[in-house]
């Protein structure tokens, strides 16, 4: 991988824009975009990747990220969750899939599923928002 081609896959990360540039050394980076990062540079490689003296194991990146996202999910679940339980968001998962649908996805899909990783953030970070405007206690 060259420069360019890392430059390109690290705008993919939101967080990893310090001082108006990409950089792998930004403190905003999290370990989840670590392992994002790590999965598609793995799927690259063919689905094997060798780090320094080790080599891990097929997909082993492409595992740890979904296992991240899944937890993710699970975060942003909870939280819709608790706004159906006040009424603020429509019970059934009705009042998610319409926000998914209407503010992330622009229309492309209305399912958690299959939002990519910067459209789970802007989810978590809209659903969080709405919470607190509405005085709703969010699980930690």
């Amino acid at each position: 991988m060259d420069d360019a081609d890392r430059e390109f896959l690290l705008r993919q990360f939101p967080a990893s824009i310090h001082d108006g540039r990409p950089t792998s050394t930004s403190p905003r980076l999290t370990n989840a975009d670590f392992e994002q990062f790590m999965a598609i540079l793995e799927s690259r490689a063919g689905g094997a990747l060798r780090l320094s003296r080790r080599v891990y194991d097929r997909g082993y990146w492409q595992a740890k990220a979904q296992d991240g996202l899944q937890r993710f999910r699970h975060r942003i679940l909870n939280i819709a969750c608790c706004l159906e339980q006040r009424g603020d968001l429509a019970a059934g998962g009705v009042g998610l899939a319409g926000w998914i649908e209407h503010r992330v996805s622009g229309g492309r899909t209305n399912t958690i599923s299959e939002l990519t990783m910067p459209e789970l953030r802007a989810l978590h970070t809209g659903l969080t928002s709405f919470a607190r405007r509405h005085g709703v206690h969010l699980p930690s």
